[in-house]
């Protein structure tokens, strides 16, 4: 049978030749990669860049009721303040100190280094969190 055999609508629904450039499954397929690769990029996107962004960079044990801990904070927003939960632990991780550090509104980005006082003696500091 040539191709042109099948201009006939009867041998076309015979066959199951239809008019189509292409499956039915392609523009379902198309939709699903278009919604999803826009929600990926988005995501991605949003999650590279926090609202704030908290660095540790050193820790000292000054003595059993304190450490000084030095780290550097970014915020995206600098029209709110914002604050830094700092926690001192022991050597089997139990939190034996906490200090909140606040930024006023206006900063971007900061260095700095903070003292916190401990019940016992603390083995590492730690960033908690931080938000506005």
């Amino acid at each position: 049978m040539s191709q042109s055999d099948f201009t006939d609508p009867f041998l076309k629904e015979r066959y199951g030749i239809k008019n189509q450039k292409w499956p039915a499954w392609v523009t379902p397929a198309v939709i699903t990669a278009l919604l999803g690769g826009g929600w990926l990029g988005w995501s991605a996107n949003h999650y590279s860049k926090p609202e704030t962004r908290a660095e540790l960079i050193s820790f000292r044990v000054v003595n059993d009721q304190s450490i000084s801990i030095r780290y550097s904070v970014t915020f995206r927003t600098n029209s709110i303040a914002h604050k830094c939960l700092l926690i001192a632990r022991d050597f089997s991780a139990n939190v034996v100190g906490e200090v909140t550090d606040t930024f006023p509104a206006g900063v971007t980005h900061q260095s700095r280094e903070v003292l916190i006082p401990t019940r016992v003696a603390g083995v590492n500091a730690a960033i908690d969190r931080c938000s506005p």
